[in-house]
C-alpha cells in the first residue's frame, strides 16, 4: 500500500503484492486473500493487462462469496466498478457498484470508506451516461451530515449533481466543506486529480475560468512521474477550456495582453503534456476516454487561437457519442454550432448541431441554458414548429415577435445596435430595423422609454440574461 500510494505504478508494487498473497495463502489468512487479489487486479489494469485483472477479481469473488465475507465483496466491487469506469463501461460500472451497495447495507457497512467509494463510482457512472436523476436518487439519502474522512467522496458526488441541476452556489458551498478535510489530498496524487477535475469543471460552468486554470496548474505541479498522468486527460481538457474562455473574454474586451496571457497559459499546458512524455493522451486500454479527451483538448485549442474549428468540435462530439457520454457530446455539439455561427455561416448550417446538443443536454441544466440562449440568438427552433405557431404574435406583448422581444431585452440592457447584432448574429442595420419596429409598437420615441415600459410591462426577464 505504501508503494502504491507513494509511487503510483512503482516497479516494487507487483512483487510486494504477490509476496503478500503467498504469505496469506501459506498461513490460511483467508480474509486477506480477496483484498490482496483486488489490489493485484488494480495493478494489472494499470499495466493494461485487462484480462488478467478481471481474472484476479473473479478469483477474489469466488473466495469472498464462499466465505460470505461482505467486507471483502465491498472491496472487490469497489475495484471492479473503478476498473469499468476507466474502461468507459459506464453502464456496467453503475450496475456492479449499485448491486454491491445492498449487501453492504445489510452487513452494516454502508458508512465504511469502501462503501462510499462504491456509491461515488455508481454516481460517476450514472452521470457519465446522462442519468442525473438516478444519481441524485442514489446519493441524496447518503448526505445526512457534514463531510468527514469516510464520506467526503459522496459529498463530492453530490456537488457534481448540484452543478448538473444548475445550482452552482450549492455545489461551491459543498466543495468548500470537503476542501476543509485534510485527508482530501492526503492519500496520493490520483485523489488530488479526481477532486481537482471536479472543482475545475464547476469553476468553468460557474463562469470563473481564472480560478479553474489556477486549480489545474496547482494539481499538475503535484505530478512527479509520467505514469500517473495517464488519467489526467479530463483535467487537461477542462483546463484548456478555461484558457479558451479567458481568451474569448479578453478578445471581447479588446484586451490584447490578456488574450496573449491566455494563449501562453494554453502553451504551458501543452509543455506539461510534453514533459509527461505524452502520457496524458496516450492510447491505453485502461484509460478508454483518452482519445475523446484529446479531441476536446484539440478543439478547445482552436478557441484559444481565436478561430473555433467546427470540424474539430464535430470530431469531439462523435468521439464522445461513441463512448455513450451524452453530456460531453452535447457540449461539443453546442460549441460546433457556436463556431459555425461565429464564422458567419447561416443559421441553417448550425441547426443540426444545436439540436443534437439540445437532445444530449437532458439532465445538464447549465448546458441546456447555453443551448437555449444560442438558439434564441440565432433564431434556431430546437423543436419543429407549425407555421401557425411560428407566425402568431405573442399575446399581451404589444404584438412583438419573438425576435423583437430578444432585441428589446438586449436594448434594455444598454447594448448598442452593433452589440445587439453581435449577440443575435444579425447585422447592425437589421438590429436597427428591429429597434425602430419595437419603438413603434410600444408607442415610444426613445430607447430609454422603451426599456422603462418593457420593465413595467413585465417584458424583461426576472434575472440577468
Amino acid at each position: 500500500m505504501f508503494l502504491w500510494s507513494a509511487g503510483g505504478w512503482s516497479d516494487g508494487t507487483v512483487p510486494a503484492l504477490n509476496r503478500a498473497l503467498k504469505i496469506a495463502e501459506a498461513t490460511s489468512a483467508s480474509a486477506l486473500i480477496p483484498r490482496v487479489l483486488a489490489r493485484i487486479a488494480a495493478s494489472a489494469f494499470r499495466r493494461g493487462q485487462v484480462e488478467e485483472g478481471f481474472a484476479a477479481l473473479e478469483r477474489g469473488w469466488t473466495l469472498a462469496r464462499a466465505m460470505d465475507d461482505a467486507s471483502a465483496q465491498v472491496w472487490l466491487a469497489a475495484n471492479e466498478s473503478d476498473a469499468l469506469l476507466k474502461l468507459a463501461k459506464f453502464a456496467s460500472a453503475a450496475e456492479v457498484a449499485m448491486r454491491a451497495l445492498g449487501p453492504a447495507r445489510e452487513a452494516g457497512l454502508q458508512a465504511s470508506w469502501r462503501a462510499t467509494i462504491l456509491a461515488s463510482n455508481a454516481s460517476e457512472a450514472l452521470l457519465a451516461c446522462g442519468r442525473t436523476a438516478e444519481a441524485a436518487a442514489l446519493i441524496d439519502p447518503l448526505i445526512t451530515g457534514p463531510p468527514d474522512r469516510d464520506n467526503w467522496l459522496v459529498h463530492l458526488a453530490r456537488a457534481d449533481i448540484d452543478l448538473l441541476r444548475g445550482d452552482t452556489d450549492a455545489a461551491a458551498a459543498r466543495r468548500r466543506l470537503t476542501d476543509a478535510i485534510p485527508a482530501r489530498l492526503g492519500y496520493y496524487v490520483d485523489y488530488a486529480r479526481e477532486s481537482a477535475q471536479r472543482a475545475v469543471e464547476l469553476a468553468v460552468w460557474a463562469g470563473r475560468p481564472g480560478d479553474a486554470l489556477a486549480e489545474v496548474r496547482r494539481v499538475l505541479g503535484l505530478f512527479k512521474v509520467s505514469d500517473l498522468a495517464i488519467f489526467s486527460g479530463r483535467l487537461l481538457a477542462t483546463g484548456m477550456r478555461a484558457c479558451a474562455d479567458l481568451a474569448e473574454q479578453a478578445r471581447a474586451r479588446r484586451d490584447e495582453p490578456a488574450a496573449q496571457a491566455a494563449g501562453a497559459a494554453a502553451d504551458g499546458l501543452g509543455l506539461w503534456v510534453d514533459h509527461m512524455v505524452g502520457a496524458p493522451f496516450a492510447e491505453h486500454r485502461f484509460a478508454a476516454t483518452n482519445q475523446a479527451e484529446h479531441a476536446s483538448w484539440d478543439a478547445e485549442r482552436t478557441r484559444v487561437a481565436g478561430v473555433s474549428d467546427p470540424e474539430a468540435w464535430g470530431h469531439a462530439a462523435k468521439t464522445w457519442e461513441g463512448l455513450s457520454c451524452p453530456h460531453r457530446a452535447g457540449y461539443a455539439w453546442w460549441r460546433q454550432a457556436q463556431a459555425r455561427l461565429d464564422a458567419g455561416q447561416p443559421a441553417a448550417e448550425a441547426a443540426a448541431a444545436l439540436r443534437a446538443a439540445a437532445a444530449a443536454a437532458d439532465g445538464h441544466v447549465p448546458l441546456q441554458a447555453q443551448v437555449r440562449l444560442l438558439a434564441e440568438r440565432a433564431r434556431i427552433p430546437l423543436q419543429p414548429q407549425t407555421p401557425a405557431a411560428s407566425q402568431a404574435p405573442a399575446p399581451g406583448h404589444y404584438g412583438l415577435t419573438g425576435r423583437e422581444l430578444a432585441v428589446l431585452r438586449l436594448l434594455a440592457a444598454g447594448l448598442s445596435n452593433a452589440q445587439i447584432g453581435g449577440e443575435l448574429y444579425i447585422s447592425p442595420s437589421t438590429a436597427s430595423v428591429h429597434v425602430t419596429s419595437i419603438l413603434r409598437k410600444l408607442g415610444v420615441s426613445s430607447r430609454v422609454q422603451a426599456a422603462a415600459l418593457a420593465e413595467r410591462a413585465g417584458l424583461l426577464p426576472a434575472g440577468p440574461t
